[in-house]
């Protein structure tokens, strides 16, 4: 039976310092990189895909963080790594994000401008509504 090298770790050759947690703690979760902040929700990789390659793969796939917020539980399941729990965990914060961008729309808004229009507009293009 052939083996094959397993690629290296990149949260392990991180200097400790730099690791997307610990930057969290010292920096404020604003210094975190898109990939840094969905390997914090994903706490974990797997064997042979640590955990920044894991979220770096999953922005490729869905173009960007916005992209992920038309995800599918199926479709985060399509990734080595994401199981059943963890793509109820990403959906989950996906709708917490879509409801909170939809609390801060005025119920009945006054669309007289361009801008409004656009502000009003965005969330559901962005896939948020």
């Amino acid at each position: 039976m052939e083996t094959y090298p397993t690629p290296p770790n990149r949260l392990r050759e991180l200097a400790a310092g730099e690791r997307p947690q610990e930057r969290l703690y010292r920096l404020g979760v604003g210094s975190l990189a898109d990939k840094e902040l969905l390997a914090m929700l994903l706490r974990s990789g797997t064997r042979g895909q640590d955990v920044l390659t894991l979220a770096e793969r999953m922005l490729q796939e869905a173009g960007s963080l916005a992209g992920l917020l038309r995800w599918k539980e199926r479709d985060f399941q399509r990734l080595k790594g994401i199981g059943r729990v963890k793509a109820a965990q990403l959906i989950t914060v996906t709708e917490v994000a879509r409801r909170i961008v939809m609390a801060q729309q005025e119920v009945d808004p006054l669309l007289d401008d361009p801008a409004k229009v656009l502000d009003y507009c965005q969330p559901f293009a962005l896939g948020l509504a």
